[in-house]
């Protein structure tokens, strides 16, 4: 994984922000964590977010975008009974666009551009992963995930001297990816909330809705 750049830092700290505001708020909340069973009962979780994306075949920077996860519960109280906690599957689709114009990436047919060079191309992924919840109180509640992924990257880009007839300057890649993230989630209701994720593939910051 390469090293975020700007963006990512900024947009991590603010999300790191909400987290610490969200939860000194919380402070004074009844804690639910050892009342097992005692949170919003869901059908599914939908979650539209944007996020900062920084593990792509193509970039050492970081690209940005746009996705949706959705999870589903599988175990409503467990795998340990004895706290408030559940366990969920859940897929996604996100998408993040990626430029630069100096070309300073390496990776396309082992070829390395210099300044003057443009750039663009975008990336889907499409994640499968098991979210496990904990409910501290009514408001406050963190989860990690795991699983893995199907990505489909694609780029084309320019020279300085433009792309000569013929020439290949264009190029897309598909793989798979490991993916681990953890999180937090304030609900603002029983049903509407703000989630938080941080970790591989990418940041993100969302709703959460509970159907």
């Amino acid at each position: 994984m390469r090293r975020p750049h700007c963006p990512f830092t900024a947009l991590a700290a603010g999300s790191l922000a909400v987290l610490t505001t969200l939860t000194t708020v919380d402070a004074r909340a009844e804690g639910i964590i050892r009342n097992p069973g005692d949170h919003p009962k869901y059908a599914v979780e939908l979650e539209p977010h944007g996020l900062l994306d920084w593990d792509n075949y193509y970039w050492d920077s970081t690209g940005y975008g746009l996705g949706m996860h959705a999870v589903i519960p599988f175990l409503d109280n467990g795998p340990v009974s004895t706290i408030n906690n559940n366990m969920g599957i859940g897929f996604g689709l996100d998408w993040s666009h990626f430029s630069d114009n100096a070309c300073g990436f390496a990776n396309i047919r082992g070829t390395v551009f210099g300044p003057g060079c443009d750039v663009s191309g975008n990336s889907i992924k499409f994640p499968v992963f098991v979210q496990w919840n904990f409910f501290f109180t009514k408001i406050v509640g963190v989860f990690g995930e795991a699983g893995f992924g199907i990505y489909h990257d694609w780029v084309s880009w320019t020279p300085a001297n433009g792309c000569p007839v013929g020439a290949y300057c264009s190029n897309n890649q598909t793989g798979v990816f490991p993916y681990f993230e953890g999180g937090g989630r304030f609900l603002f209701g029983d049903r509407v909330g703000l989630l938080v994720r941080i970790g591989y593939p990418y940041l993100t910051l969302g709703a959460s809705f509970l159907l």
